[in-house]
């Protein structure tokens, strides 16, 4: 790390909070333009409402996907590509040695407090052994998964949180 300490929950904070300035310009913009809409026609106050809720969210650094927002709504906010809307999943880079027991490390338990708040999950794994993985054939991968007290490599988890997350199924 750039300044030589590990702070996942601090670097993912900073992240989302530049996404949150990105989709604070978007939302001010569009504010301004529906409520010009709005003196011609009272239907856009449920679309100024939405955007209302969503700037005081991003104001206060939460993203886009905290903000719970009626099916009408999305009507209105369909068009408006919010990057901190987009689902995401958040990937904790572990030692081999932490692997084993991720769930009771005190980072993972952060990074899991923080994916549980953006309404998302978060999955543990260490990159070196998923690059010792992608390098062995089947059966030896198997086994060296069998070795680590593992059911699936770490790829296969993100693989298939990803395809849940966005509701794809592959046949």
């Amino acid at each position: 790390h750039v300044d030589g300490s590990i702070g996942p929950v601090r670097d993912a904070e900073i992240i989302n909070l530049e996404l949150c300035f990105a989709d604070l310009d978007m939302i001010e913009k569009r504010i301004d333009r529906v409520k010009k809409l709005l003196k011609a026609d009272k239907k856009y106050q449920i679309e100024i409402n939405a955007l209302l809720r969503l700037k005081e969210a991003l104001d206060n650094g939460k993203s886009a996907r905290t903000v719970e927002i009626s099916d009408e709504e999305k009507e209105y906010l369909k068009d408006l590509f919010l990057l901190t809307s987009k689902p995401i999943i958040y990937i904790a880079n572990v030692s081999e040695d932490q692997l084993a027991d991720s769930e009771n490390d005190e980072n993972v338990k952060k990074v899991a407090e923080l994916a549980k708040q953006e309404k998302t999950k978060c999955i543990p794994l260490c990159a070196k052994i998923e690059e010792e993985l992608s390098a062995l054939e089947d059966d030896d991968k198997k086994e060296m998964l069998e070795a680590l007290g593992l059911e699936e490599s770490g790829l296969d988890r993100v693989v298939k949180e990803s395809y849940d997350l966005l509701g794809l199924m592959s046949f």
